[in-house]
């Protein structure tokens, strides 16, 4: 099965739940380096109104042994503070969810997040900018931060 067969339902279940919420929805790509390599992550988020949204994330990074660095793989929940000024729109959106940690053993981690960011507006549709990424564990053999990381954001508007 190749990838934008598998990518097509993740597609039609984004377009028909804004279409159903009527609501503005937004999915932000991100990607990036940090000491365990390649950093790669995504939103969806739906306006509730102009400068709140909630939705969800999503987050991997790379393990490298020589760095330390385990692999990680974040998933949870977004509540989203935007103020839109100009070009420019700045949010802080903190989150809770869960973190799969790899290194030596598989742990499975509980905790919040927290991200803060600016994207510049190309058009009505599309945005670019960057993106700190923190992730925090709560409840689970590791405790404190995991994860400190700045990702380059591409901000698509679906509808």
């Amino acid at each position: 099965m190749n990838l934008s067969a598998r990518l097509l339902p993740l597609t039609l279940l984004i377009f028909s739940s804004s279409a159903v919420l009527a609501k503005p929805a937004s999915v932000n790509v991100l990607t990036g380096m940090d000491r365990g390599g390649v950093a790669l992550g995504g939103n969806f988020d739906i306006a509730d109104t102009p400068n709140e949204a909630y939705g969800g994330y999503v987050r991997l990074f790379s393990k490298d042994k020589d760095e330390g660095e385990p692999a990680l793989f974040a998933f949870g929940a977004e509540f989203k503070g935007q103020y839109k000024l100009g070009l420019f729109e700045y949010y802080f959106a903190p989150g809770f969810g869960g973190i799969h940690h790899n290194y030596d053993s598989t742990r499975f981690l509980i905790g919040p997040s927290l991200a803060m960011g600016v994207t510049a507006e190309l058009d009505k549709n599309w945005s670019i900018g960057v993106e700190n990424t923190k992730l925090y564990s709560w409840i689970g053999k590791y405790k404190g931060i995991m994860k400190d990381a700045f990702l380059a954001n591409i901000k698509i508007n679906v509808n």
